[in-house]
């Protein structure tokens, strides 16, 4: 059997970004993207306070006449904000290199205007898809694909692919905690198989690939037809010469 390095694709997208009408703005992200929590209204805010925190109570940003960013530890360093936009009234602020704790809901409040807004933010962690070396078993050759370091509360779909695109097998499930996640298939030929993981909430992909090559397997079609006509053809040649030796 030989097997061909494998190669792993990392696909990442922005964040999606919505609201169900009632409640507040959702943004979800992958781990170690920068986001954008907006915060805007139709004045200028260059001389008013405004500030946001995180859960109603951790202090992320205060700006009051001009910027006070605040150093708790969680966002030091992390958090920004462009001043040349509070005359347009944009009090959004951008959160670079997020973390999964970072999850949870941002109020920005102009205390003096009795205006309050509120984000939700959601960080997941991105994926990771390895492959174990096939197992030769009765039946061909078995693909393990492993699934790993998936937040919980994510929707993961799991698919094996031949190399010309069909699916042979899918599994889609909840992720309720970081365990590991298999997806298992035999296949019977060789080729170049592909492990995708999905998770669309995070307009997330990831994917790994092995070769499996089966000796035997790759024999072209043409060469079992050619074979299929001329047997019949070779047993009645040495069926006659064997005749006309024995009446010699």
């Amino acid at each position: 059997m030989q097997l061909l390095p494998l190669s792993l694709c990392l696909l990442t997208l922005t964040g999606s970004t919505f609201s169900d009408g009632n409640g507040p703005v959702s943004i979800i992200v992958i781990e170690g993207d920068d986001v954008i929590l907006p915060c805007k209204i139709n004045k200028d805010i260059s001389l008013e306070r405004f500030e946001w925190k995180k859960d109603g109570k951790k202090d992320v940003y205060l700006h009051e006449s001009s910027p006070l960013l605040v150093d708790d530890g969680q966002f030091s360093g992390r958090v920004s904000h462009s001043d040349h936009e509070l005359r347009n009234g944009d009090a959004s602020i951008t959160i670079s290199d997020t973390k999964v704790s970072d999850s949870g809901d941002y109020t920005c409040d102009f205390p003096n205007l009795h205006q309050t807004f509120t984000v939700r933010l959601v960080v997941g962690k991105a994926a990771k898809v390895s492959i174990q070396n096939p197992e030769q078993t009765e039946d061909g050759f078995l693909l393990k694909c492993l699934v790993s370091d998936v937040s919980p509360g994510f929707k993961l779909n799991i698919s094996w692919f031949d190399s010309s695109g069909n699916k042979l097998i899918e599994q889609k499930s909840d992720t309720e905690s970081e365990k590991l996640h298999i997806l298992q298939t035999t296949v019977k030929k060789s080729d170049t198989y592909r492990c995708v993981a999905t998770m669309e909430e995070l307009s997330h992909q990831v994917h790994s690939e092995v070769h499996v090559h089966i000796p035997g397997s790759d024999i072209p079609v043409v060469v079992w037809v050619i074979l299929a006509v001329m047997a019949p053809i070779i047993v009645a040649w040495a069926v006659f010469i064997y005749k006309w030796k024995k009446m010699s």
